[in-house]
């Protein structure tokens, strides 16, 4: 599971460390820099699927212009990934020269979990790849082991996921999938590909899931096959108030669409996934945030799937609990404009200011 973020120079961060816990919340207000967050993973992400650096630079928000810190030519990423008794460092060290992007530093360490003591010698687990990683490994890596040791790394990053449904494409018919689409575009191609067992498990779940969101209970959420060729799917949903004519994805509202495919990448997402979900709650009303907050904490449990959600809303963030605060960070921008994200529960005066309001007041009073 990957454990920690490491931002040097990140876009509008100067030293930043993200720490991911099993469910963590990332606050703060618009232009804090909490989608450079995002952006940073989902940048880690496609090199591991084999883009160039240029390419995974295009991909992101600003792209290759914004990528770097203001008056600084080059940034450094790190990721930690814990498994069994071992921790796994990832970091590269980008420049920019007149010719595009390029790695100072592309280099994997392995040391026993919580210590310094490398459990390889160094040529085994530390490598200066001039190319991209996954296209390099098999030319560069000496051993059998360094390729296991690779092999962590890169199923660790390749099993990012960022969610940000758009309930207008989820409202269009969509091809059989096996695999959500970050917009969840196809999420009815991907309940309908499913083995007829899944599907049925998947939907009985979703729908106990779904059913208190509305005025009037969701009875079921179905994604059926159309075409001649059944090659198609699109979303139905039933309601109590009229229990025999199906609602298509059309006219579903774009808050149960959002929920809707927050619990499918959930139920359908391999376990030691990190799913990322920006404005988690987005679309929902605030009255529902208790039920979002229990979909989120059981299915990310019961599979195994680590999950990082960014939020506005006070009224989620309080329904979270306080058993909750050592998983929230807060990101905020110092006199400089730079970007820094820190602890909630390292907050100077943290019990004093909630001696006299909840977490979400502090929000909303712009203290965090």
């Amino acid at each position: 599971m990957i454990t920690k973020l490491h931002l040097v120079n990140w876009k509008s961060f100067e030293d930043s460390i993200v720490y991911i816990d099993p469910l963590t919340f990332l606050i703060g207000t618009n232009a804090s820099g909490k989608s450079n967050v995002l952006d940073a993973f989902q940048f880690l992400h496609l090199l591991m699927k084999g883009q160039t650096l240029e390419d995974a630079a295009a991909a992101i928000r600003g792209g290759e212009d914004w990528i770097i810190r203001r008056g600084q030519t080059w940034f450094e990423l790190g990721v930690t990934i814990e498994k069994g008794d071992l921790e796994y460092v990832y970091e590269i060290n980008v420049k920019r020269h007149n010719v595009g992007l390029t790695f100072l530093q592309n280099i994997i360490y392995v040391s026993a979990k919580h210590t310094k003591e490398k459990v390889f010698n160094e040529e085994d687990v530390a490598f200066d790849m001039s190319s991209n990683i996954s296209l390099a490994v098999e030319k560069t890596l000496p051993n059998q082991d360094a390729k296991e040791i690779l092999a962590v790394v890169r199923d660790a990053l390749k099993s990012v996921f960022i969610l940000n449904p758009n309930p207008q494409a989820m409202r269009r018919y969509s091809k059989l999938s096996k695999e959500l689409q970050m917009d969840a575009g196809n999420i009815a191609g991907v309940m309908a590909g499913l083995k007829p067992e899944e599907k049925t498990v998947l939907e009985e779940k979703l729908t106990g899931y779904v059913k208190p969101l509305p005025e009037r209970d969701i009875n079921k959420i179905t994604a059926v096959k159309v075409g001649l060729n059944a090659s198609d799917a699109m979303l139905y949903c039933y309601e109590d108030w009229n229990p025999d004519t199906p609602v298509d994805a059309r006219g579903m509202s774009d808050g149960t669409l959002r929920f809707t495919a927050i619990i499918v990448s959930l139920l359908t997402l391999k376990p030691g996934s990190l799913l990322i979900i920006e404005e988690v709650d987005n679309g929902l009303h605030p009255s529902r945030a208790k039920e979002l907050v229990k979909v989120l904490k059981e299915i990310s449990a019961e599979r195994q799937i680590d999950v990082l959600c960014t939020t506005h809303n006070p009224v989620l963030v309080d329904e979270l609990g306080n058993g909750m605060i050592p998983f929230i960070s807060f990101v905020k921008r110092d006199k400089d404009g730079n970007s820094y994200v820190k602890l909630l529960e390292d907050k100077d005066n943290l019990a004093k200011l909630m001696a006299s309001g909840t977490v979400g007041d502090m929000m909303k009073e712009d203290v965090i």
